[in-house]
C-alpha cells in the first residue's frame, strides 16, 4: 500500500469520526428542542370565598422540568384581571419577589420540582383576580407552559373582565358571538397551558365558528385594527 493511500484512509477515518459526532449532537440538540417537558402543577389553581382581611393570600403551585437536561427559565407574571388596590406578586424555587417584579430567571436540573406561588394582597377590599405565569425555557420557546391563577373567579362563567367585550353564549357550542364586533379586528384563543388553538379574522362579523375547539376551558384575546388588546375573556367550550 502507498504512501498516499495511508494517508487518505487516515483522513477518512478522522472525517468520518467527526461526522458522528457532530450527528450525535445534532440529535441531542434537536430532541432536546422539540419536546416540550415543562410542566407547572396544578394548573389551573382556584382560590374561592377568599377572607380579604388576610393580609397575603397564596395560590400554591409548582413546576418541574421532566427532561434530562439542565434547564434555565424565565418566568412572566400577567395580571389578566386584578382589582384596583390588589397587587400581586411571585415566589419561585429561589426566593420570593416584590410586586414591581414582572419577570424573573431561574435553572431546574433534570427532574427537578421547583416553587411557582402567586400572592396576592387584598388590602381589606372585596375583589378578585386572574393572574397568568408563563414559563419558557430560555433556549428553546417551544419548552413552555402558562400557569393560571384564579381569586375568587372560576373559568367559564360569563363574568366579564376589566374594559371586556362580552361573549355568547358562555359556554358556547358551536358558536361564539361578540357584543361589539365592530370593535374587534381578530381573536386569538388559547388553553391555560399557552397553546393557541384558534386565530380569525372578525372584521365586523359577529359570530366565530368554535366548533373544532375540544371540550375544555379556553383563555379569548381580541385586538383591534390598531393592534391594541382590547379584551380578555374566558370561555368554556361544551
Amino acid at each position: 500500500m502507498s504512501h498516499k493511500n495511508t494517508i487518505f484512509r487516515h483522513l477518512n477515518r478522522i472525517n468520518m469520526k467527526k461526522l458522528y459526532a457532530l450527528t450525535t449532537a445534532l440529535v441531542l440538540i434537536f430532541a432536546h428542542a422539540g419536546v416540550a417537558q415543562t410542566v407547572i402543577d396544578p394548573n389551573p389553581v382556584q382560590l374561592n370565598d377568599l377572607d380579604v382581611s388576610i393580609a397575603d393570600i397564596v395560590a400554591y403551585s409548582t413546576v418541574t422540568n421532566e427532561s434530562s437536561f439542565n434547564v434555565n427559565y424565565e418566568w412572566v407574571r400577567t395580571e389578566v384581571e386584578i382589582t384596583e388596590g390588589w397587587t400581586s406578586a411571585v415566589c419561585d424555587k429561589n426566593q420570593c419577589y416584590l410586586w414591581f417584579v414582572d419577570s424573573q430567571e431561574f435553572s431546574l436540573s433534570p427532574g427537578e420540582e421547583g416553587t411557582l406561588d402567586v400572592h396576592v394582597y387584598p388590602d381589606d377590599l372585596e375583589g378578585a383576580a386572574i393572574i397568568e405565569v408563563k414559563v419558557t425555557d430560555v433556549s428553546n420557546p417551544n419548552n413552555t407552559d402558562t400557569g393560571l391563577y384564579l381569586f375568587n373567579n372560576t373559568l367559564g362563567t360569563s363574568e366579564r373582565l376589566s374594559n371586556a367585550i362580552a361573549l355568547y353564549p358562555n359556554p358556547a357550542e358551536d358558536q361564539l358571538f361578540l357584543e361589539n364586533p365592530d370593535k374587534v379586528e381578530f381573536i386569538e384563543i388559547y388553553d391555560i397551558h399557552g397553546k393557541v388553538h384558534l386565530t380569525s379574522q372578525v372584521n365586523g362579523s359577529a359570530s366565530i365558528d368554535v366548533s373544532n375547539l375540544s371540550s375544555g376551558n379556553y383563555i379569548v384575546r381580541m385586538w383591534n385594527a390598531n393592534n391594541e388588546q382590547v379584551s380578555t375573556n374566558l370561555l368554556m367550550k361544551n
